[in-house]
């Protein structure tokens, strides 16, 4: 059976426009990798799925480099279950649809993981999938096991999924590919 990456819930999300993106830069300041900038752009902010040729869609999930760390227990795959996009100034309110507001979740996350990573989606049990966007981190994707977080904070707990969003999207699988 083939699987192909589809954003099939793109037209339930609101419109993000290019101002949308440049006011939620301004807001947060901070600069969005470009190619997560045209995923918001295209997509909406929606979550990525796989759709076969029989029109079945499966969720996605990816590897998981935990390089060592104690967080490795969570396991070296993650599904994503719901992704963030930009909701302030539209006639919305978040959550919707199953995605959340990336406004929102700066706030609500930030005591989570170091400064610069950006939360842009979450799995079944609100671990989240973080962008950075500052620094040697910028552009690359990394997961964080909110299972696992120490104390003082660190970056035990997050592990490497992707040098870029374009890559991430490419990494992505089906989840229990097995049938």
């Amino acid at each position: 059976m083939s699987w192909k990456l589809a954003f099939p819930f793109a037209h339930d999300y609101p419109v993000i426009t290019l101002a949308d993106i440049l006011a939620f830069e301004g807001r947060n300041q901070l600069k969005l990798p470009a190619d997560y900038a045209a995923y918001l752009l295209a997509h909406r902010g929606s979550s990525p799925m796989f759709q076969n040729e029989d029109g079945r869609f499966r969720a996605v999930e990816f590897d998981v480099d935990w390089e060592g760390k104690a967080a490795k227990s969570y396991g070296d795959r993650c599904g994503l279950e719901s992704t963030f996009s930009i909701f302030e100034g539209k006639d919305i309110e978040s959550p919707y649809k199953g995605g959340c507001d990336l406004d929102d979740n700066i706030v609500w996350n930030k005591h989570l993981h170091p400064p610069g990573l950006l939360p842009i989606g979450m799995d079944a049990g609100n671990s989240l999938f973080l962008l950075g966007v500052e620094g040697k981190l910028a552009g690359q994707v990394f997961f964080l096991s909110t299972f696992h977080i120490p104390s003082p904070m660190s970056d035990d707990h997050i592990g490497f999924i992707a040098d870029s969003f374009t890559a991430f999207l490419a990494a992505a699988r089906p989840m229990n590919r097995d049938d």
